[in-house]
């Protein structure tokens, strides 16, 4: 293949409508990825705080789901979740069916991100602020979790990113995401190479992008919550 014949390939993917077809999916995979995120935030807190609170008989339902869960391909549970489920009279269309597979999928880690960041304060922080009077929730609410997001945050970012990567599964259910839209772009082009790098360079300044703003928010919530530590140590 000549450079010539390269350059024309990739031309040939922003002719006509494609660039506005490339920006749709974009849309479609950033819609779908948060869309997941809040259902994987939901359930995964649930998880979480029942497996720390050690619920009975909810603590170990919480961590066979959590095993189950990322014992199997994403692919599979996508499948299980739009293929599956009619069978049973659960008829879900594909958005509804990839959010749900790919929250609930991401709620196995984001309950350990969860579990793990609640649990690295130092018992004795806990301790000293029930001695002030502050009951479970007051003491979750000033204590724990303000220190305990300094960890979280980044794992959760981490988190996001991989569920916008995963989240060209999707395709297998007929979502017309970023990726389904680069192989319907090669079914009309026959440029396999330049329509995937197309798609990679697009993949990677998302991720970047996304990766940039989390570390900025992060060093920002740091500093605030050291500030106001530093605060209240000298009142």
């Amino acid at each position: 293949m000549t450079v010539s014949e390269l350059l024309q390939g990739f031309q040939s993917i922003f002719e006509g409508d494609r660039p506005q077809l490339l920006w749709t999916a974009t849309l479609m995979t950033l819609k779908v990825s948060l869309s997941a995120l809040g259902v994987g935030l939901i359930f995964g807190m649930l998880i979480a705080v029942v497996r720390l609170w050690r619920v009975p008989v909810l603590s170990q339902l919480g961590l066979a789901y959590v095993t189950f869960v990322r014992g199997i391909p994403l692919i599979v549970q996508l499948s299980v979740v739009y293929y599956g489920l009619p069978a049973v009279g659960v008829f879900l269309d594909a958005f509804p069916a990839a959010v749900l597979a790919l929250g609930l999928y991401s709620a196995a880690y984001i309950s350990e991100i969860v579990r793990g960041g609640l649990q690295s304060i130092p018992r004795g922080q806990v301790e000293a602020a029930r001695s002030l009077g502050l009951n479970n929730m007051q003491t979750l609410q000033s204590v724990i979790v303000p220190q305990a997001m300094m960890f979280i945050l980044p794992a959760l970012g981490n988190e996001f990113i991989s569920l916008i990567l995963g989240s060209s599964l999707a395709s297998a259910v007929t979502i017309t995401e970023l990726f389904r839209q680069g192989s319907l772009i090669i079914g009309a082009t026959y440029r396999q190479f330049e329509t995937y790098a197309v798609l990679a360079v697009v993949y990677f300044l998302i991720t970047f992008t996304l990766t940039r703003v989390i570390r900025f928010l992060e060093q920002r919530y740091t500093r605030g919550v050291r500030a106001e530590n530093q605060d209240r140590r000298v009142i």
